[in-house]
């Protein structure tokens, strides 16, 4: 059921638990920023510049609460970048600088998603995971409401040249995300292609009230979707599109942690299942058939960052 969520507005800003500890909205990089395309390298004496932008050619177009950027924290940036190289045919540019690795993801020459290397402190026990950007026109108005609704701050909001303003939350269960305002303009909706993202879901402890909290921030519309397996589901939709689902993870999971799971295209989902078990990967989840005729599975790449495949009928 959804429930409303209660509003303090105290909890602006002050009263947060700000954490700064997240490195990669600090790259500082030497490269040809308008060269995506070809082998970068720092040049000596270069003009630092900072990640690619998100569109390109730049557009005014924005679409709010469109997912429009991914980034892979992992423990392991080199074994990522050879098994999603192997798996789904990106290929990757390199960036290096003040002690930070970074290598975006390319595919057909288009920017798809960034792998940061990630350097965990002592104690720390948080995994590789895939990390979602939300599109947003007003990063800092989004932080406030998000706030107001139990949010926590994770990065406070910063300009980054080329890529625009964006900041990093944490939600009402745990669930980080990210806002992004594109300062080239939003992605386009198109039918995604063969290694590219098709779909992002969210596995939730209550499907309703973080259904609820996204719908707060972003202005989502909400439906409720048939159960699977008796587990709620909830499918948020802005301009039209259908953006998310959230679902209810089972009882007997309960231990876990939520989390997102984003979903990539593929031919064949059987076929890339076995491939990704070839590449040091894992199989969580076996292919099944949904209600739409489409073939899923969830998998874990070899550093444990969850993800999906999924073949279309």
């Amino acid at each position: 059921m959804l429930k409303p969520l209660p509003v303090n507005s105290a909890q602006i800003f002050e009263g947060s638990r700000v954490r700064l500890q997240h490195l990669s909205w600090k790259l500082t990089i030497s490269l040809l920023a308008a060269c995506l395309g070809s082998a970068v390298a720092p040049l000596a004496g270069a003009a630092p510049f900072e990640m690619p932008s998100i569109n390109r050619p730049a557009t005014p177009d924005h679409r709010v609460g469109k997912i429009i950027w991914l980034d892979l924290e992992t423990t392991h940036l080199e074994a990522a970048k050879k098994f999603y190289s192997s798996l789904f045919g990106w290929d990757f540019r390199d960036y290096h600088a003040d002690g930070t690795d970074y290598a975006v993801a390319m595919h057909d020459g288009r920017p798809i998603a960034g792998i940061l290397q990630r350097r965990p402190r002592k104690g720390e026990e948080r995994a590789s995971a895939w990390l979602p950007f939300i599109a947003v026109p007003d990063v800092d108005g989004a932080v406030s409401i998000a706030l107001q609704h139990h949010a926590r701050i994770d990065a406070l909001p910063e300009n980054l040249p080329l890529r625009g303003r964006q900041a990093l939350l944490t939600d009402p269960e745990g669930v980080r995300f990210g806002i992004l305002a594109s300062s080239s303009g939003d992605p386009p909706d198109i039918n995604a292609t063969p290694g590219t993202w098709l779909w992002t879901a969210l596995v939730a402890r209550d499907a309703g009230d973080e259904a609820v909290f996204y719908q707060e921030v972003f202005g989502y519309a909400l439906l409720a979707m048939p159960t699977n397996a008796g587990f709620e589901r909830i499918r948020l939709s802005s301009d039209g599109r259908a953006r998310i689902s959230v679902s209810t993870m089972p009882e007997n999971a309960a231990s876990l942690h939520p989390y997102w799971i984003q979903f990539v295209n593929v031919p064949n989902a059987t076929d890339a299942a076995a491939q990704a078990v070839k590449l040091g990967g894992r199989i969580l989840l076996d292919v099944q058939r949904n209600g739409h005729g489409d073939l899923s599975a969830v998998l874990a790449d070899p550093t444990g960052a969850r993800f999906g495949v999924t073949e279309l009928p």
